[in-house]
């Protein structure tokens, strides 16, 4: 039986995660004029009130990728007149985004215990896809007359848990276009990530979510109380031509990878001999986390190993 949302991402812990969100029955109702620009620009603007960082993505015709980290030590970092500021504006939704406001006046109400909880939640991904899928459902139904549900469900989310789990996760994020045949190289996507490993594309309709991408190097991985307990060594430029070179050894097995990534998987626990083969199927990161087999054994329980379904890591 799947775990509570409440236990799979926890209210003020710090993580990441790679959500997905499909369209009921798989229909194609984000190709639809304009409906990916909206939904780029809500997620931007939420991305702006929560303490939550955007570090890939890829909106495709029937679904949706956001590889989310949870940043409660940020939400920590603020001020309580900025809790409160951000928190009248996660409260006043408009559209399927969070309202504006430069005043905290009408959050003065909140007491010590209240403004715990408001971090909490202003360092969760909850608010933000519930709104934006609400906003979105209203606007698709509005716009075609119909009535009734736009996506098949919540959420999911699958759990990245080291280096490794992150590492492979965004490149699968970032081939998702290439993978559907909607592009000849990953940087010539649309309304993914892959378009902006190496410098945002003020060209492309997604650059207002483009802008929001964390960067990359050098960025911290933080336990379960949001403390730093190391980092990974590649960046941006490091991911894109990783990216790359994977979408080619897809296209042609056996085109090696860069010298590199091929000395650093194996340092992940990644399977280097099933890395481009995984990669270019689509729904392989099915499971409860994604990471090495020896951090899931580190961190769950023996009794009840981790799922990682992923055919990526090595035991």
């Amino acid at each position: 039986m799947r775990r509570p949302r409440s236990e799979r991402i926890p209210p003020g812990r710090a993580g990441i995660w790679h959500v997905t969100s499909r369209c009921v029955r798989r229909e194609l109702l984000l190709e639809a004029p304009g409906a990916r620009e909206w939904l780029s620009g809500a997620i931007a603007a939420w991305l702006d009130v929560l303490a939550v960082d955007l570090l890939g993505y890829a909106l495709m015709g029937n679904h949706i990728h956001l590889v989310l980290r949870t940043r409660p030590d940020v939400a920590r970092s603020w001020t309580v007149a900025e809790v409160r500021r951000r928190w009248v504006a996660r409260q006043q939704v408009a559209d399927g985004r969070p309202g504006v406001t430069a005043s905290a006046a009408a959050g003065e109400r909140l007491d010590a215990a209240d403004l715990v909880a408001a971090r909490a939640e202003l360092a969760h991904p909850g608010p933000l896809l519930k709104a934006v899928k609400e906003g979105f459902a209203r606007r698709c139904n509005r716009l075609t007359g119909a009535s009734g549900h736009v996506w098949e469900s919540r959420y999911q989310d699958v759990a990245l848990i080291d280096a490794g789990g992150v590492l492979a996760c965004l490149v699968y994020v970032d081939l998702n276009p290439f993978r559907a045949g909607l592009a000849e190289v990953p940087a010539a996507s649309r309304f993914c990530s892959a378009r902006h490993r190496r410098g945002v594309d003020a060209t492309a309709e997604d650059v207002v979510l483009a802008a929001r991408l964390a960067p990359l190097g050098g960025h911290p991985l933080l336990d379960g109380a949001g403390e730093a307990v190391g980092s990974w060594s590649w960046g941006a430029a490091e991911l894109a031509e990783l990216t790359q070179a994977t979408a080619a050894a897809i296209r042609a097995p056996g085109t090696p990878l860069p010298a590199w990534a091929e000395a650093l998987l194996p340092r992940l626990g990644l399977a280097r001999s099933q890395w481009a083969e995984r990669m270019g199927v689509g729904g392989t990161l099915a499971g409860n986390v994604l990471g090495a087999f020896a951090t899931r054994r580190a961190t769950s329980p023996a009794s009840r190993m981790a799922s990682d379904k992923s055919g990526l890591f090595t035991d």
